[in-house]
């Protein structure tokens, strides 16, 4: 079902419609295809929205210029009701700040559903540090440690993730993988990441009662690799 649109938004001296909607996974995945980091799609997906290009004379929506994913949180330790930001993407010529997508697709997550809380995490191995998520007034509530689950390229710096690695080679146990590693690839440590939580029905004093947590300092954009 598509999401009411929203005004256009004006850039520069001249006005070009983008609409923010609803969306199919199979419309987002060549967004996180080509433009994300990770380059796959997640699991147990549960909310797709777009920022969109306007489309013919109709009222047809154009081509999707930038996509946000929520779904199930993918550690188990996570209510299964929360809904966890799982890929936050955007076309390398597409410049709109995001801040003002994500605060949208809360508002409408907030009004139309049940969802506790949304979490997200800032990955300080790709640069990240959760500016967007500090803009729009979510806590920071704790940071994960690392762990060596992922292979590193020693000349180009490329990170392949655990999961990734799994698939390659059959097995994510480091002896298994370690023995099929090229010369050029040795085991690596997956950086820490930041933990971002947003009240959404779920009060937010009830939030941190629940989980034993204290709004931390933000982190600087130093601290990330």
């Amino acid at each position: 079902m598509l999401i009411p649109k929203i005004p256009d938004v004006r850039e520069g001296c001249k006005t070009r419609p983008l609409f923010m909607t609803g969306a199919e996974p199979e419309e987002v995945w060549p967004l996180v295809r080509d433009f994300h980091y990770s380059r796959r799609m997640p699991s147990i997906i549960k909310h797709c929205f777009v920022w969109r290009e306007a489309g013919g004379l109709f009222g047809d929506f154009g081509e999707a210029r930038a996509a946000v994913i929520f779904g199930q949180p993918v550690n188990r330790a996570w209510p299964t009701d929360a809904l966890e930001l799982q890929r936050l993407v955007r076309r390398d010529d597409f410049d709109r700040p995001l801040s003002e997508f994500v605060a949208w697709s809360l508002r409408w997550l907030k009004k139309h559903t049940e969802t506790p809380f949304v979490l997200s995490y800032a990955d300080s191995g790709q640069g990240h540090h959760g500016g967007i998520y500090q803009a729009l007034s979510f806590d920071y509530v704790l940071e994960s440690e690392p762990r060596q689950d992922g292979i590193r390229n020693t000349s180009s710096g490329e990170f392949i993730h655990g999961r990734q690695v799994g698939r390659m080679f059959g097995s994510q146990k480091r002896a298994e993988v370690s023995a099929q590693l090229t010369e050029d690839w040795e085991l690596a440590y997956h950086e820490s990441k930041f933990c971002y939580v947003r009240a959404l029905k779920q009060r937010r004093t009830s939030l941190f009662k629940q989980f034993g947590w204290s709004a931390l300092p933000y982190p600087k954009p130093a601290l990330a690799a």
